[in-house]
């Protein structure tokens, strides 16, 4: 089978590049793999999350607009964030015909024809409408492959598909299928776009043999130091740690436009000396084989690879009860489930892994246990089902 996948973000560090990396590449032992890269951002091939470049092909033919295409984007943009005003079933088409203008889709529809795919993948919300935008001009099935959550998306204010619910209602219909990561998810769109999705959880990155002995005084988190991961919520809950405990330290492992401030509230706090910020580092296993708590204080999180990634180790995790994580954590089972940006909630779960030893080391089997649901291998069958379904004789346009 000949499988397109389309995405705006690879060259850089984070779950959707370690994803795709690792699903892909084991998709490509019976499926020929093209990635389409079509962002703006500098791109270098090195590095890509171990991605087997001699079985999967790499091509880069990034967005282009023109200068008044790019000013009308912006404007049309700006208004629909700020107004609304394109959000609803008459304007819909315009917003989507000024982000993408009838020139750029052509380019990539005859581009995409020209390659005669069985399938195309569009990875991440954004590329997902404008693959639906010109799913009914294209030869291969098309995919939409949802990487963060129902909120994340249309809830957050001026970021992602704000704005956009309308034409996501009446794009993703004429899509072959949607992929999203979590149930609660499928049952919001199918609740709120009567869209009938397909749930695949995200695979597991890397194997690991070598378990933490959950002994270590080291607390985790990774992650983008942006607003999403809300390591500021993390530092504030860990200074009440460091009033009941003088030995535990927190990690943050990560990279961002948040570190400054980060830096800042670090010491503004004064746990300077319990808390490290480090860069991303290709053996992040490393960390979590030092550590025996992993937190994930993300304001919102469309799965949470790195959760499942810290319980492959062998960590619990303590985490704010968002769509992601509640999907994969088992509360007071292998981790701790807290309200959402509930700062006291957070440090106390921190605390009850820190102070039960006989707990946290019941926990920690039970997380490499649940891990094991994540295996790359179950993934790729899943999407492998999905594929041969879609390229059936008897396929019809349901979304079961």
């Amino acid at each position: 089978m000949k499988i397109c996948v389309i995405t705006y973000s690879f060259f850089s560090h984070g779950g959707v590049q370690r994803v795709t990396s690792t699903l892909f590449n084991e998709l490509s032992l019976n499926n020929q793999i093209d990635i389409l890269y079509v962002g703006n951002e500098k791109y270098s091939k090195d590095g890509l999350y171990g991605l087997n470049e001699d079985r999967i092909n790499i091509e880069i033919k990034p967005l282009k607009l023109s200068f008044l295409e790019r000013k009308i984007r912006k404007i049309v943009t700006v208004l629909n964030n700020k107004l609304g005003i394109f959000h609803n079933k008459f304007l819909y088409g315009l917003l989507e015909a000024a982000i993408f203008p009838k020139s750029l889709r052509n380019v990539y529809i005859n581009y995409l024809n020209s390659k005669d795919y069985d399938i195309v993948i569009g990875s991440e919300g954004e590329i997902g409408l404008l693959l639906a935008a010109m799913s009914d001009k294209l030869k291969a099935k098309s995919i939409s492959w949802q990487h963060n959550s129902y909120e994340a998306y249309f809830n957050t204010r001026e970021k992602y598909l704000w704005g956009r619910e309308k034409s996501a209602e009446k794009l993703y219909p004429k899509l072959d299928a949607v992929v999203v990561l979590t149930e609660d998810d499928k049952h919001k769109y199918r609740e709120k776009m009567n869209l009938h999705c397909k749930r695949i959880y995200n695979p597991l990155s890397f194997f690991s043999s070598e378990k933490s002995n959950c002994l270590h005084k080291n607390i985790l988190s990774v992650g983008r130091l942006d607003r999403q991961k809300g390591f500021d919520l993390l530092i504030r809950a860990f200074e009440k740690i460091v009033r009941e405990d003088n030995q535990w330290k927190l990690t943050i492992v990560g990279e961002g436009s948040d570190r400054g401030l980060l830096e800042s509230l670090i010491q503004e706090l004064g746990v300077s000396g319990r808390v490290d910020i480090v860069n991303f580092t290709d053996n992040i296993k490393s960390y979590y084989l030092k550590s025996s708590i992993y937190v994930s204080s993300s304001r919102w999180e469309g799965f949470g690879l790195v959760i499942t990634e810290a319980m492959e180790c062998g960590l619990p995790v303590a985490a704010f009860e968002n769509a992601g994580p509640k999907e994969i954590i088992n509360d007071n089972v292998n981790g701790i489930l807290v309200p959402c940006e509930d700062i006291e909630a957070l440090a106390q779960a921190i605390l009850q892994l820190m102070h039960n030893e006989e707990k946290r080391l019941k926990m920690s089997q039970n997380a490499i246990i649940r891990a094991q649901h994540f295996n790359i291998s179950i993934v790729a069958k899943e999407w492998q089902k999905l594929f041969d379904r879609l390229i059936s004789p008897s396929w019809r346009k349901s979304r079961e």
